[in-house]
Parts: C-alpha cells; structure tokens; sequence
C-alpha cells in the first residue's frame, strides 16, 4: 500500500501500478492507532474501547477478583497505554476506559446494571506497598 504525502495522484498510481500494490489516503489504522494528518476524534478511538467492552463481558463473570485485578491491569490497562505512547488520549476515551476498567472489578456473578464499588477509585489506583491494588491510574 502506498500513502502519498505531498505527491500528486498521478505519480501516486504510477508508483503503486510499478510496484503492483494499491493506494490509500492518510487517515487509515494501523496496528489499532488511527493514523492522519490532524488529531485523532473520540470516535475513530471507539473501536477499540468497544472491542475491551465486548471482552470485558465474556470474560470478567467468570474471574475471581484476583482474576478481574490481573485482566483490569494487563488487558484494560495495556490498550490505552499502547495508545497514550503515540497520542495525547482524549479526555472522553480515558474515562469510557475507566468505567470499562471499574465495571471488570466490581461486577459480580450476576449480570446487574447497578455496581456497589468495594473501594474508591483513587484507593484502587495506589500501588499495592500503599494499600491499593496497584491499577495503573491513567491520568497521571
């Protein structure tokens, strides 16, 4: 795939029919990261935060809460950090993933839309020498 940048079409298609690959322009994902020549939108993150939410109810009923900590830090913790590492996270998509995050601790056996929290949400991001459960807090 080429993706031109200050080059006009023609050499574009010229370049892709000489290499025999196709042409696209510069707002495409790559490797999850939506790529493009301005800031990316809430909504071009939304995918993704939907793909935790859709794993995050297959998986997080079944866990103890040892469980739901590990699959809080290692899964729900990774994919914004692998984001934050290119891009400055929105606001919005940091808190959509926070909910996501709270929902896996706290979420009982039974599928219920109401969630009683066990402790804070600044308690549960402490490290774990300092009482907490050592989930990485996004904003800092």
């Amino acid at each position: 795939m080429i993706v031109s940048i200050n080059m006009t079409t023609e050499k574009s298609h010229h370049l892709a029919a000489t290499f025999g690959c196709s042409t696209r322009s510069l707002s495409f994902t790559y490797l999850g990261l939506p790529l493009g020549l301005t800031k990316p939108k809430v909504e071009e993150f939304m995918p993704s935060v939907n793909r935790c939410e859709r794993r995050l109810a297959s998986t997080s009923l079944f866990l103890s809460q040892a469980g739901k900590v590990q699959l809080t830090n290692s899964v729900f913790t990774a994919l914004p950090t692998f984001f934050m590492s290119t891009f400055s996270l929105h606001v919005t998509i940091r808190e959509q993933v926070d909910k996501n995050r709270k929902h896996c601790l706290w979420k009982g056996a039974e599928d219920t839309n109401r969630i009683n929290a066990k402790a804070a949400w600044y308690m549960v991001t402490k490290s774990k020498e300092e009482g907490g459960l050592g989930v990485l807090d996004l904003k800092a």
